[in-house]
């Protein structure tokens, strides 16, 4: 076990494989017999999910054999040979996880016994989240403890160390990574722990102590104890990102945030916070650099568009969402409604109302036709929380880039946001 993983500043992709079998090796260390235990590559246990799909789509009431679940996965997106199959089927049935329909010798159907469905999906959190899932799990649980009608206090007190002790336990680590580990390392650990809610189900938690064992020291002890290491894990979080942004921005990396989260800071950020990004950066063209070889062999190699129409060809798939027309449009009027807010959040800046008269001549036409039609169809959409006023006045002007139209006047109202979540704004 003096084996060290290498975690470099590398692709992300590597690095995130690289967490996975470091948190397996240690999720399955209290109950693996030796060392090699754990496979070396975390595609195996998406082997174990998909074989597991087989069983949940294609079971009958007996079960499946090997050679059906094989036929199952051919032609599989991930390209696992067959001879990969076999042996994670092997290896699946002599740990259990897979169990013979009849406890007979030469039985060749077999059904998923649910504790390895659990430990598949444990396995998945874990890669996930690297076991914060388990303590949310455990918080959970020890609420249930106090929600019965006559709580044990033994119980009690044991989950409140429990959650205590996990708590210290994250937190000891993510301090050790702070100290010693590389921007990367720290951009992943921080994605893990990215969970809202733990202060409040610990304060929660230690009123329940309060409520139900209201002079009892060891529980108020130890539900003291549990804010102090809540508080102490916190306080690491956001160690971590500072450590983070600090050397990130330092260093000009944009690694920093998910493409998701920059899109999300473009659209929702403040104005004055993003206008600062660019303070700190140099642009240059770069040079055009064409060795003679390139040159010869693009010439040699260039041949005239041919000018005749040729029919495209009809490439066929398996895939048929790809090709599905409704959810084609659907994506091209979710992103024509996407462009028609983002233009008005442009004319209007940070103002609530503005005259569009003097952005319409300064357009032309046809770009004035073009703002027009947006902010019409914005108006009209009761979901949007935009509105046109339209005077009765009439400007004309023979020699204008537009030369006659209506003074228009775009607003934007103040819309609650809805419970359920379903808007398609932002």
């Amino acid at each position: 076990m003096g084996e060290q993983l290498a975690f470099g500043d590398g692709d992300r992709e590597d690095l995130a494989a690289a967490v996975q079998l470091a948190n397996w090796r240690a999720f399955m260390a209290p109950v693996a017999e030796d060392a090699g235990a754990v496979a070396q590559h975390p595609e195996v246990a998406r082997v174990a999910l998909a074989i597991l799909k087989v069983f949940a789509e294609h079971a009958g009431a007996h079960g499946l054999s090997k050679a059906e679940v094989v036929q199952a996965l051919k032609g599989n997106p991930s390209g696992w040979p067959e001879e990969l199959i076999d042996r994670r089927l092997a290896v699946l049935i002599r740990l259990g996880f897979l169990e013979p329909y009849l406890l007979k010798s030469h039985q060749d159907r077999y059904v998923v016994r649910p504790a390895g469905l659990a430990g598949a999906l444990a396995a998945e959190r874990l890669a996930e989240h690297g076991g914060v899932d388990e303590l949310i799990l455990l918080l959970d649980r020890a609420r249930a403890v106090f929600d019965r009608s006559n709580p044990d206090p033994e119980a009690a007190l044991d989950y409140l160390v429990s959650c205590r002790n996990a708590l210290r336990v994250f937190a000891l680590d993510l301090q050790r990574q702070i100290a010693t580990g590389t921007t990367a390392e720290l951009m992943e650990s921080h994605r893990q722990h990215d969970h809202q809610g733990f202060t409040r189900q610990v304060k929660e938690l230690n009123k329940l102590v309060t409520d139900r064992f209201s002079g009892d020291w060891a529980l108020e002890e130890a539900g003291s104890a549990l804010i102090e290491a809540e508080q102490f894990y916190r306080l690491q979080v956001m160690a971590a990102a500072d450590k983070v942004l600090e050397q990130g921005g330092g260093s000009l990396n944009f690694d920093v945030l998910t493409v998701k989260e920059y899109d999300h800071a473009a659209v929702q950020g403040d104005v004055e916070l993003l206008s600062q990004v660019g303070t700190a950066l140099v642009a240059d063209v770069p040079a055009v650099w064409i060795e003679p070889a390139q040159l010869l062999e693009t010439v040699e190699g260039f041949a005239p568009r041919s000018r005749a129409r040729v029919r495209p060809l009809v490439v066929e798939g398996d895939d048929e969402d790809e090709d599905d027309p409704l959810q084609w449009a659907e994506d091209a009027h979710a992103h024509l409604r996407e462009r028609r807010r983002l233009r008005a959040d442009e004319l209007l800046a940070a103002d609530e109302e503005v005259d569009l008269t003097q952005a319409l001549y300064e357009a032309g036409w046809p770009a004035a036709a073009s703002i027009i039609t947006d902010v019409m169809a914005l108006s009209d959409d009761p979901d949007e929380p935009y509105t046109v006023v339209v005077e009765e006045g009439l400007l004309a002007d023979p020699e204008a880039s537009v030369t006659y139209l209506h003074p228009l006047r775009l607003r934007r109202q103040n819309v609650p946001q809805r419970v359920d979540g379903g808007s398609d704004g932002f």
